[in-house]
């Protein structure tokens, strides 16, 4: 459910943001496309055997990233992804208050996808 969540908050709350805030979004949902559809892709065969390392567990792996990404961007921006009405009332053109010092754990965070999303392309001729 918290991958829709990044392509709201990149079409609805990015107008203004920094290079850098919108570099994260686009990075998280590229990866939100690739995800879905490898989960797509491989639903049969991880349905019928979700311990497969690989494609299966990769695929979880990606998953629980994306949402640690999600989750370190909601925590740089200071303001959730996919805010209630009050909130955006309350921000107004405000919408990304950018915390330096959660800087770094975004920035890992959208590696650490990266890297899991790479060494399953390695593994797929770059497929999902």
């Amino acid at each position: 459910m918290r991958k829709a969540i990044v392509l709201c908050f990149g079409i609805f709350l990015c107008a203004g943001c920094t290079s850098f805030v919108k570099a994260s979004v686009d990075t998280l949902a590229a990866a939100q496309g690739f995800i879905a559809q490898a989960q797509v892709n491989h639903m049969a065969e991880c349905t019928a055997d979700p311990s497969k390392s690989f494609p299966c567990q990769t695929i979880n792996q990606a998953v629980a990233a994306e949402n640690a990404g999600v989750s370190a961007l909601e925590a740089y921006c200071q303001v959730p992804v996919l805010p209630d009405a009050i909130t955006l009332q309350s921000k107004g053109s405000v919408v990304c208050n950018e915390n330096p010092t959660a800087k770094q754990t975004l920035v890992a965070a959208l590696s650490n996808i990266g890297d899991i999303l790479a060494a399953y392309k390695a593994q797929t001729g770059g497929k999902p």
